[in-house]
């Protein structure tokens, strides 16, 4: 885990407070966002140690985990995320020239996409951090899922595509986390990352109120730019961005939820469609960006 007065991603030590983020989700702590002078890179200052950290995920809204249903809220995600998986699955086969292989899904999370590849023939590992969703994903798909430190018992080269889906900001160790994932990755191989951008045009409206903030649960907030440094520093080239246009609504909608409208829902999807114009000629400025990396070539 960095400091909070170097950054993670070019090691300056200009680093300057942002503003406060409230945890919506939890505690309804406050906690501090700081950000690189030299390259703009955000991340959450101070935030719970890791190993107390788990307690910030224990709610029945954190739909990941708990695979809840219960909100109008709830159930869009999981149509959303229902649509998403078709569309997983094309990104990969596209990028990766097959119909099957190995796949790691890191941050696998209740199972539903790991679960999905399987189904499609994909040999699939999760790797999950969360005991409970752990239990779920495998009751109920019938998945190889293992503990984020089963990771280094995984063979050099052994993956044609490793997938981190919305999961790289919630690392406390980004940099070493990268570092196996090109020792895991086939040459020829492919990582997808997934992420929330902090320069989007959602975020920009919404400030501090952004659902995607998500402190303290987000370590760091990263932007098309920042991403593109940061993988380059473990030796990664982002060979294809692409944009996840769902997310804005979501995150619109959960975004006036922490405003206190009564009515978020219908605000979010109002807001959703009009910020969306905004990335009709700049995909960069879509809520959620979807990196596709490779190997450099030495």
């Amino acid at each position: 885990m960095s400091d909070s007065t170097h950054c993670l991603v070019c090691g300056s030590n200009h680093i300057s407070d942002l503003f406060s983020a409230k945890d919506h989700l939890v505690s309804r702590e406050r906690f501090l966002l700081r950000k690189c002078n030299d390259c703009g890179f955000v991340f959450t200052s101070a935030p719970p140690d890791e190993k107390r950290i788990h307690e910030y995920y224990v709610s029945e809204e954190y739909i990941s985990h708990s695979d809840t249903k219960r909100s109008l809220t709830d159930r869009a995600y999981h149509l959303a995320r229902s649509f998403m998986l078709g569309k997983k699955r094309k990104l990969i086969r596209e990028v990766n020239g097959g119909k099957s292989g190995t796949l790691i899904d890191i941050g696998s999370g209740t199972g539903y996409f790991a679960g999905y590849m399987k189904t499609r023939g994909w040999s699939v590992t999760g790797i999950e951090i969360s005991e409970r969703a752990r239990q779920y994903s495998i009751s109920r798909f019938g998945l190889n899922v293992i503990d984020p430190e089963g990771i280094s018992s995984i063979e050099d080269e052994y993956a044609n595509c490793i997938t981190l889906w919305h999961v790289l900001e919630h690392l406390y160790d980004p940099g070493w986390w990268m570092s196996e994932i090109k020792r895991i990755l086939k040459d020829n191989g492919r990582c997808i990352i997934a992420l929330p951008n902090i320069n989007s045009a959602d975020s920009k409206w919404f400030g501090p109120d952004w659902a995607a903030l998500d402190v303290p649960r987000h370590l760091w907030h990263f932007s098309p730019g920042i991403l593109k440094r940061f993988a380059g520093k473990y030796g990664f080239t982002c060979i294809q961005v692409k944009p996840m246009p769902l997310d804005i609504f979501y995150i619109s909608i959960l975004s006036y939820k922490n405003r206190g409208f009564r009515f978020p829902l219908v605000a979010g999807i109002v807001a959703g469609f009009l910020l969306s114009l905004r990335t009709i000629f700049n995909r960069e400025m879509s809520s959620s960006l979807i990196y596709i990396l490779s190997k450099r070539q030495h």
